[in-house]
């Protein structure tokens, strides 16, 4: 399974939540392929901020998701994941 498939699975994995919970607590989402976890840090208005980490076979992923809505406002990061696949989990958590 490629890197993009592990994202994907764990996009999903989040998305079996219904929703993302507005909760301060990190809540985490595990599977037999990777373990996600999300924390709300920061709200104002539409802006909501959060830290992501994603663990797999392949790598750690440590990231600070500002969505405003449903889209990506910014976002930064640090862990394996390459530009593209930092993007893309970024605006699948966003959309949800």
């Amino acid at each position: 399974m490629n890197f993009k498939s592990i994202l994907l699975a764990a996009a999903v994995g989040l998305s079996t939540l219904g929703v993302v919970p507005e909760a301060k607590a990190a809540e985490c989402v595990t599977q037999p392929t990777f373990r996600i976890c999300f924390e709300q840090v920061s709200r104002n208005g539409l802006y909501n901020t959060w830290d992501l980490s994603l663990n797999n076979r392949y790598t750690t992923e440590f990231m600070r998701v500002t969505c405003y809505g449903k889209s990506v406002d910014d976002w930064s990061s640090r862990g394996g994941a390459n530009q593209q696949e930092a993007q893309y989990l970024a605006n699948y958590f966003c959309s949800l």
